[in-house]
């Protein structure tokens, strides 16, 4: 079994830099199937002029319907690429923390070396420092190729060149907001914008919107459609005629019982996120208190090291221990995030923050 090192991994020399609002918003363009929806063929109004009234009213709720639904893949996409951008952000943090724990063990080591060479006792513990460096360098293995797939991933969402050689460098601060989220707020919000609940309200007005809603009701649960086909020929002619009143009614009815349900998903699910971001919040300050707990016990053993007592090997270990609380920190930032994330999911915030609307 090896006991030797190998010489630290070599990170790219140049990077392709990535914003999350360009992340968001190349996310959003290049969504899977939502242009096609917005361009479907039923939502542009036939020209005979026998079918001009009914034609048009069925066109206006297709657009509107297939545009919710649309908005809903792109709200879906955006929040998917930048849960991939942040644990990006995360991997490349950590490899960077990881490199500065390896070279601190790598000059102990190299100091322990010499003073075997000039006959002093090991008390820095040499297979220990071996082992430990080995250990690092098998967890920046595992965050080199997490970057890589991260990367690959990436480049697919946001329509970027697969074979682009530049690796993506995710380019934020990664700062906390210290406030509270209104949740009252964030629920009306969230209820008002939302893509999913959007497209029922449009359908629970328009119960004869005939096979549209029995495909939106499929797509909940099969058994809410309408199972018994229709005449096609009179379908073609008159989407909304060939349904009696009382049908309608019951499909209106039904849509809306399905709304009221989704709504009530919607309020839960915006909760939820908003309590798990609030959580978040009070990880990153323990987090960030640990972290200058451990930087004001190096300050002290720096200052018995200056006044001539031999703390060499606590100070060794004090280091490692901050470069550890900082990975420890820069993991519930990364929470924190992603939690943001799904709350303006949640909210059906992310496709409208780019000024689609």
């Amino acid at each position: 079994m090896p006991t030797e090192s190998a010489p630290p991994l070599q990170r790219p020399g140049e990077y392709r830099q990535l914003t999350p609002a360009d992340c968001q918003r190349l996310a959003i363009v290049h969504a899977p199937f939502a242009d096609d929806l917005d361009r479907h063929s039923e939502n542009e109004t036939p020209s005979h002029p026998k079918l001009m009234k009914k034609a048009a009213k069925f066109a206006e709720v297709s657009c509107l319907v297939r545009g919710h639904a649309a908005d809903e893949l792109r709200n879906r996409a955006a929040a998917e690429a930048l849960e991939d951008f942040f644990k990006l952000a995360e991997a490349e943090g950590q490899f960077d923390l990881l490199s500065a724990a390896g070279a601190e063990l790598r000059t102990q080591l190299a100091d322990a070396e010499q003073a075997e060479k000039a006959g002093l006792k090991d008390r820095a513990d040499m297979p220990a420092l071996r082992r430990k460096l080995l250990d690092i360098e098998a967890q920046q293995s595992k965050l080199e190729a997490g970057a890589g797939a991260l990367n690959a991933s990436l480049r697919t969402r946001l329509g970027l060149a697969a074979d682009d050689p530049l690796p993506l460098w995710p380019a934020d601060p990664l700062k906390v907001k210290p406030d509270d989220v209104d949740v009252s707020l964030a629920v009306t919000t969230g209820l008002h914008y939302r893509p999913d609940l959007n497209a029922l309200r449009v359908l629970a007005g328009h119960g004869g919107a005939g096979d549209m809603t029995n495909a939106v009701l499929t797509g909940i649960n099969p058994l809410l459609a309408n199972l018994k086909p229709d005449n096609p020929l009179v379908q073609l002619f008159s989407p909304f005629a060939k349904e009696p009143a009382h049908q309608r009614t019951a499909v209106a009815t039904r849509v809306a019982g399905v709304l009221v349900a989704r709504e009530r998903q919607a309020e839960a699910e915006i909760r939820a996120a908003a309590t798990l971001l609030r959580g978040y919040r009070s990880a990153v300050a323990a987090r960030a208190i640990d972290v200058r707990a451990v930087e004001a016990r190096i300050v002290e053993l720096q200052k018995k090291q200056a006044a001539g007592v031999n703390v060499a090997a606590d100070l060794v270990t004090a280091k490692l221990d901050l470069f550890k609380a900082r990975g420890d920190l820069l993991s519930s930032v990364i929470e924190w995030h992603q939690a943001e994330v799904k709350l303006r999911q949640a909210m059906g915030l992310l496709v409208r923050e780019q000024g689609r609307y």
